[in-house]
């Protein structure tokens, strides 16, 4: 049944109901004061009379309200606002689709990629169990370092493209988003299809969300490698372009002007031209029954339209297809996004850093620490770490132990470092007890999951946060700075 169906029959029931009520409501005070003569009409007449007229009144309003409601005079705000909201949510939920078939793809090479690290890891790590005094021992073990990095970015990069966040667009470098998403198209496509990326020499900075950007890469490349069952190659590209009106289907709200671009080319089969116009309509496709939604492209140009750029297209039969993507160019600031997951600071900024940590030892020496972590071996990584540092460490294995060793305890609990998501009793709500028994005690989470994803857990968003998986030094620095001051 439709809005305007059911708002018609409330509006029925509500004027009979009307009419009703009223007419019986002068019957009563009639029969209540007794029979009145009216002109030689006697009161039973009366009563038919006004019970009549009030039916009649109720009438009229009913048409009134239902000529009103034929204009689109009473529910066309009403209507649209429900028609908009759920255009929001299944907009939502397609572009989160696209994440998860995307991340789906991805899931058969990720695991070919993780045995491969898996075996460095554990084959060096047997030769250094075997022999721990070889001259290579300190070669084995920086090769299971870099493997455990590797795996790192795969499985923080998967995690912060498949999680549902709210879009935060901010000034970033085409050329660092590029380069950040090589590895995983690379994944994606294949081994049958080549990759080539090629960056302007300048930076180019643009205001976008870095997921998202990521989203359209992806889709455009899937949409690429189709067009390719027999292999190919792709490129992609970052450049500056000049677009003038009238050209490259820039709207005409659009200043004519530079904009930032991204061409992603193939040597695919082309697309018919009569199809061209088509192919940004949602559930359009031009691949195989079963082989495709139609929802990608849609998705890509909204996505676009939402950061303030607009999509073009070259496509050729036989000779493969070009997308150009275009983007308002940003003023660059102080501290560019880099991206959260494959930033790392140099080796100078690494030295410098624990140079610094080395010099508050002895200030910080003996502070209490409340390690909290269910699983056995973080645990004792981080316990080992941090009394090492001479820092003295009270361990729980979950968050009601945590408690009752906080209450237990006489003296200053310095710092709570605990894990986000435990069994029973989470990180977030550990803090909370745990500040009613010390008030001025620090806190630093850790977690495997993304910020968005720890914040849904009742993380602060501004909190200290640890991101697994990490490293000693990591750990050092962090808690030195928190317990110094020199953090929030």
């Amino acid at each position: 049944m439709s809005l305007k169906t059911r708002i018609l029959l409330i509006l029925v029931a509500t004027s009979f109901l009307a009419a009703v009520i009223t007419g019986a409501l002068l019957v009563f005070l009639i029969q209540l004061f007794g029979e009145i003569s009216f002109e030689g009409n006697s009161g039973s007449e009366l009563t038919v009379l006004a019970v009549a007229m009030y039916l009649l009144a109720g009438l009229f309003i009913l048409g009134v309200l239902s000529v009103l409601l034929n204009k689109m005079v009473i529910i066309p705000a009403v209507e649209r606002e429900m028609l908009e909201n759920e255009r929001e949510m299944l907009t939502e939920q397609l572009h989160h689709s696209q994440k998860m078939e995307a991340v789906g793809r991805l899931a058969g090479s990720i695991a070919h990629d993780f045995n491969n690290l898996l075996t460095i890891i554990d084959g060096y790590s047997s030769l250094i169990i075997a022999d721990p005094e070889s001259e290579e021992t300190g070669q084995h073990a920086h090769e299971v370092v870099e493997a455990a990095r590797k795996a790192s970015f795969i499985t923080r990069k998967l995690l912060s493209f498949s999680h549902k966040e709210q879009t935060e667009p901010v000034v970033l470098d085409l050329n660092i988003t590029l380069a950040d998403t090589d590895k995983m198209l690379s994944r994606l496509i294949g081994e049958k299809v080549q990759l080539i990326t090629r960056f302007s020499s300048e930076p180019i900075y643009v205001k976008a969300d870095s997921i998202q950007l990521g989203q359209v890469l992806m889709n455009l490349a899937v949409n690429a490698r189709d067009a390719m069952p027999n292999g190919g190659r792709i490129t992609i590209k970052t450049d500056f372009q000049m677009i003038h009106d009238g050209e490259r289907r820039k709207p005409d709200n659009f200043p004519a002007g530079t904009y930032a671009k991204i061409s992603v080319r193939d040597t695919g089969q082309g697309i018919d031209p009569e199809k061209v116009d088509q192919i940004f309509e949602p559930f359009f496709t031009t691949k195989e029954s079963g082989k495709g939604t139609g929802l990608g492209l849609s998705i890509v140009k909204t996505i676009i339209k939402q950061t303030g750029g607009f999509i073009d297209l070259i496509s050729k039969l036989g000779g493969g297809t070009t997308f150009m993507i275009y983007l308002p160019l940003a003023e660059p600031e102080e501290d560019v996004l880099v991206d959260a997951v494959t930033a790392e600071p140099s080796a100078q900024e690494k030295s410098d850093s624990i140079a610094t940590a080395v010099a508050l030892t002895e200030e910080l020496a003996g502070q209490i620490i409340l390690l909290v972590e269910d699983d056995p071996m973080i645990r004792g990584l981080v316990s080992h770490t941090l009394e090492a540092q001479d820092y003295k460490v009270l361990v729980a294995d979950d968050g009601w132990e945590a408690v009752q060793l906080a209450r237990k305890y006489d003296g200053t609990i310095n710092l709570l470092f605990t894990d986000v998501v435990m069994p029973g009793l989470g990180g977030a709500e550990l803090a909370m007890a745990v500040r009613e028994l010390h008030p001025e005690i620090k806190l630093l989470f850790m977690s495997g999951y993304s910020r968005a994803q720890v914040t849904e857990e009742g993380v602060p968003p501004d909190a200290a946060l640890l991101e697994k998986p990490f490293t000693p030094d990591k750990v050092i620095l962090m808690v030195r700075d928190l317990l110094a001051g020199e953090a929030s």
